[in-house]
């Protein structure tokens, strides 16, 4: 048995090492989270390598303490992918009075991936909603030629939206700020409002929780398709980043 685990973790660890290596060739070194599933890949292979070692040093107890603590680990986790993932199959509501897109990286040539992917499922839905109005959200970067809503909006009217059925939201820096920037914008019984998010899949659970603090009542959300080979991460990284608004956001 103790054999057939080793194998797995090896085998575990060199493909943690190559998904880390193509997810760095496909957004580089940027964001500190981009290297998690190389160290995660590194970190494996040496404790195969040296389990004989770490088995001495510390004792056999603590190895199965730390065993442990890594299944419980791996079940919260696999448990929390699985409801962000059936979370992101429910159907928007129709008819909304406010779309709001969430920002992501804009470069000289336009919207990435990603935030095409969300923009695009946008104009799919204020198509259909004649009097819905988008509020696309974002500040701009240091490496992006303008403001992360202000692109959105020109991208949206481009494509054929009226400008008066978009408003471009250009001062925030992360998802809470999207949102409470994007609800004053709304401005009075904003709370009150259908409201449709627009974002990633793998986002919708952390938006609508944080829609939520921010008093939205009425709030579903819709997904945009980006990169596929870049899901892993982003769902991975989404774990952390929705554990941190839960323990450190009180209010949006």
């Amino acid at each position: 048995m103790e054999a057939k685990i080793f194998k797995v973790t090896k085998a575990v660890s060199y493909l943690c090492i190559i998904y880390g290596l193509i997810v760095l060739f496909l957004i580089g070194p940027f964001h500190i989270f981009n290297f998690f599933y190389l160290l995660i890949g590194i970190i494996l292979f040496l404790l195969c390598r040296y389990r004989v070692w770490i088995r001495k040093k510390i004792g056999m107890k603590a190895c199965r303490i730390l065993n442990g603590l890594i299944l419980t680990f791996v079940t919260v986790f696999l448990l929390f992918e699985i409801w962000i993932v059936s979370f992101s199959l429910r159907p928007c509501a129709r008819d909304a009075d406010h779309l709001i897109v969430l920002g992501s990286y804009i470069s000289e040539t336009g919207p990435s991936m990603d935030y095409k992917a969300r923009l695009d499922s946008a104009y799919a839905y204020l198509m259909e909603n004649e009097k819905t109005i988008a509020i696309t959200t974002g500040a701009k970067g240091l490496n992006e030629p303008v403001s992360e809503g202000e692109g959105g909006r020109r991208y949206l009217i481009e494509k054929g939206i009226k400008e008066d059925r978009i408003l471009a939201e250009t001062e925030s820096y992360n998802t809470a700020e999207n949102i409470a920037n994007a609800k004053k914008l709304i401005g009075k019984d904003a709370g009150q409002n259908r409201i449709v998010i627009v974002s990633a899949d793998y986002h919708l659970f952390r938006a609508y929780y944080l829609a939520k603090l921010a008093g939205f009542q009425n709030v579903s959300c819709k997904g945009g398709h980006g990169l596929f080979a870049l899901l892993m991460q982003y769902y991975t990284r989404e774990f952390f980043a929705f554990a941190k608004e839960l323990l450190f956001t009180r209010s949006v």
